[in-house]
């Protein structure tokens, strides 16, 4: 595994990473190395703090679930019961399967708003509140990149009164020690990693062609995937600023270790019923993604690997990938919990770089 690891140094794709995994319950793999700064001047430490963008979205979705098993939320029913607002029109007969399945066509706003709305939820929970989907929900899925965490947050919020962030740290980071975190505290600012903007070669030379696609419908602003990414624009280096660091983004901006990330899907058996998770990974919504501009595959806030989309290297995983290439996921027929975290993001991934697919391999030519 260390080879394989090191492989993304030797290579030149990484600067600092993490990998973690976790096989039959124990932690088996645990490895870090490299940078946590651009200038390689800060050796990436055992409890260094990585950004996970997007794989931020699985633990928001065990969240939830976990609601669901407690009977404060029900998948089948219209977010506008708990958010009467929400209800207007077409939007009333949206619901949690529908968001957590990436159906809801609600992927983010029509018309341009400020960058300072990701860091205003009332406003942007408001503004969702009074916008349009951009299709009849339902019909066909799209990624939520961004209003996924205040969709939901919002309803777990009005049901309870807890956010997304402090359900995760009272519910299941405090009481199984995971340090993993959905908007830091002050005191934990300082053990973060730089995240560095991935190389982007002229012309989207080295990208995937439908990677390229994604990156050109993200430049217009008739598409909805301008809406997911671009409205609001955080602007360039957002994701190392302390507004971004200290927000409760669900999302998109949990930070954390990738061992605690792996224990935690390793755990899932243990923390929601049989029935109900094995409902959250059968596939809910598959085919050409109508923000992503190519193939995924989803169940209820999990990606579920499709040979097109894989999330981990094998049929039967689940998990959440995160940008620039982060992956964490869990293969219940293997019993194994896995997550790759790096600060040197790789352009045009969707389910995991380079990196994070050749450490997920290695697992399986080892148990085998």
């Amino acid at each position: 595994m260390a080879e394989a690891f090191l492989a993304g140094f030797s290579e030149g794709r990484d600067v600092g990473a993490a990998l973690a995994v976790v096989a039959g319950g124990e932690l088996v793999v645990d490895l870090w190395a490299g940078h946590r700064d651009r200038k390689k001047t800060e050796p990436w430490q055992a409890d260094t703090l990585c950004c996970l963008f997007s794989a931020t979205k699985g633990i928001a979705a065990i969240c939830v679930l976990q609601a669901v098993a407690e009977g404060t939320l029900d998948l089948d029913e219209p977010l506008c019961v708990a958010w009467p607002e929400f209800g207007t029109e077409i939007k009333a007969e949206i619901t949690l399967r529908q968001v957590l399945s990436h159906r809801s066509g609600m992927v983010g706003f029509h018309a341009p708003v400020e960058s300072s709305l990701l860091y205003d939820w009332e406003g942007f929970c408001s503004a969702l509140a009074e916008e349009d989907p951009w299709w009849i929900p339902g019909t066909r899925h799209g990624y939520q990149a961004r209003t996924f965490g205040f969709l939901l947050g919002e309803v777990l919020r009005r049901r309870c009164g807890l956010t997304i962030g402090e359900w995760f740290s009272r519910k299941l980071a405090g009481p199984n020690a995971l340090d993993l975190h959905i908007g830091l505290t002050e005191s934990n600012l300082g053990r973060c990693a730089q995240m560095l903007p991935a190389r982007v070669k002229a012309g989207g030379g080295g990208m995937p062609v439908s990677a390229r696609e994604m990156m050109k419908a993200m430049q217009d602003r008739t598409t909805p995937t301008w809406a997911a990414f671009q409205n609001p624009s955080p602007g360039p280096g957002y994701m190392n600023t302390t507004e971004f660091r200290q927000a409760e983004l669900p999302a998109m901006n949990g930070h954390g270790t990738a061992r605690d990330l792996a224990r935690l899907y390793a755990g899932l058996p243990a923390l929601l019923p049989e029935p109900l998770l094995a409902e959250a990974t059968r596939v809910h919504s598959s085919g050409r993604d109508q923000v992503l501009c190519a193939p995924s595959q989803f169940g209820l806030g999990f990606m579920v690997h499709a040979d097109e989309a894989p999330i981990g290297v094998r049929p039967g995983t689940f998990g959440h990938a995160g940008a620039g290439g982060s992956m964490a996921f869990y293969d219940p027929s293997a019993e194994v919990g896995f997550c790759f975290v790096m600060n040197q993001m790789q352009a045009g991934v969707v389910t995991g770089g380079t990196s994070a697919v050749t450490c997920a391999e290695a697992v399986y030519g080892i148990l085998e």
